[in-house]
This record gives structure tokens, C-alpha cells and sequence, in this order.
């Protein structure tokens, strides 16, 4: 299937982008093809209505055009959405056809603290949900990731290793249905 991963923090050292990248290999490791779009991609013009889409925007939008899932990885901003994801997703949200609507989407976050960023994940289901897109009821959280992930974003913990496995299973069967194929099953780590 054609996948997107979105989001990571800004930042080169950040966790949630660790945590992304690991997510993109898992993905790509299945046979997917996969899309990354995080860092320099998210930095885009502050979202004004009044304004043409830049050309940013519209590189963000025909890199999500064909995927069938995406999964975002979001920061956890003041326990809310950090404004980069905001910002992007406000403007495709402008686009026709929006390329979020009907999408199935695997959220996923990462943090040093007890929540994994599970704060950020809640605000993002009535925004997705507002755009028409289909979020996960499963979400991948990670607490404690400033221990719990190593230099590449792998989990060190059997719990975190086995949520993101059991989520990015569901995440690829619910795809794969919504799109009519069948199904062949992440294998247990």
C-alpha cells in the first residue's frame, strides 16, 4: 500500500521524530511504499485564508496524493497540537479535493513525561474528524521516551514495543480493508 508518515517534532533531536522514523522503517520493512514528510517539509507560511495556497502547501498535498493511510506522529505542545501540524493541516484542509478526507489515519506520539503525549492525540480526533478523515481508535503513545526509545526510535520497553506493533497491525488491516484487499498481519517481534 502507499503510506504517509507526517509530523516529528521540528527539532533534529526530538523524540516524536526518532519515534517517526522508526514507524517509517517498520512501515517500509512490511513492503510499503512510504512517504516521510516531517521537518523542513512542515515548515510552511503561517495559514491565512485571505491567501492562494503556497507552493509549499501544494508539495505537501501532491506528496499525500494516492496514499491509502497516513500515520501522524504529534508533539506534545502545552498538552495540545504543536502549531506546525496545526498550521499544515489547516491548509490542506483548503485544498479540493482535501486530501484527508476518508483517510485512514494511526496517530502516534511520543514524550519524557507519564502521558506519551496522549494529551496531543485527543485534540487531534475532532480536527481529523472535522476533515472528514478516519483516526484510528488505537493510537501509539510513548511515556517516558527520553529513556524509552533508543538512538534510532526503537522502543526498549516490551510494552511500548508491543502497543506500536499491535497498533501498527490494526492500523494496516483497517487500510487494507477500506480498501477492499486482504490482509497479511504484522509478525510478532
Amino acid at each position: 500500500m502507499k503510506l504517509a508518515v507526517l509530523g516529528g517534532s521540528l527539532r533534529r533531536e526530538s523524540l516524536n521524530r526518532r519515534l517517526l522514523e522508526h514507524l517509517a522503517r517498520s512501515l517500509e520493512q512490511r513492503g510499503h511504499d512510504l512517504r516521510t514528510l516531517s521537518g523542513d517539509a512542515l515548515r510552511l507560511p503561517l495559514f491565512d485564508a485571505d491567501l492562494p495556497a503556497p507552493a509549499e502547501v501544494l508539495a505537501l498535498r501532491d506528496a499525500l496524493e494516492g496514499i491509502h493511510g497516513l500515520v501522524i506522529v504529534s508533539p506534545e505542545y502545552n498538552a495540545g497540537i504543536p502549531p506546525h501540524l496545526k498550521n499544515a493541516v489547516d491548509w490542506l484542509s483548503t485544498l479540493a479535493p482535501n486530501p484527508l478526507k476518508g483517510l485512514p489515519v494511526l496517530l502516534a506520539a511520543a514524550s519524557p513525561g507519564a502521558f506519551g503525549g496522549a494529551r496531543a492525540l485527543l485534540s487531534w480526533r475532532p480536527v481529523l474528524a472535522n476533515l472528514g478523515a478516519l483516526a484510528l481508535p488505537v493510537a501509539i503513545t510513548v511515556p517516558l521516551a527520553d529513556k524509552n526509545l533508543d538512538a534510532n526510535g526503537a522502543p526498549l520497553e516490551a510494552r511500548a514495543k508491543g502497543e506500536i506493533q499491535k497498533a501498527l497491525a490494526s492500523f494496516l488491516e483497517w487500510t487494507a480493508r477500506l480498501r477492499g484487499e486482504p490482509h497479511d498481519p504484522l509478525p510478532p517481534s
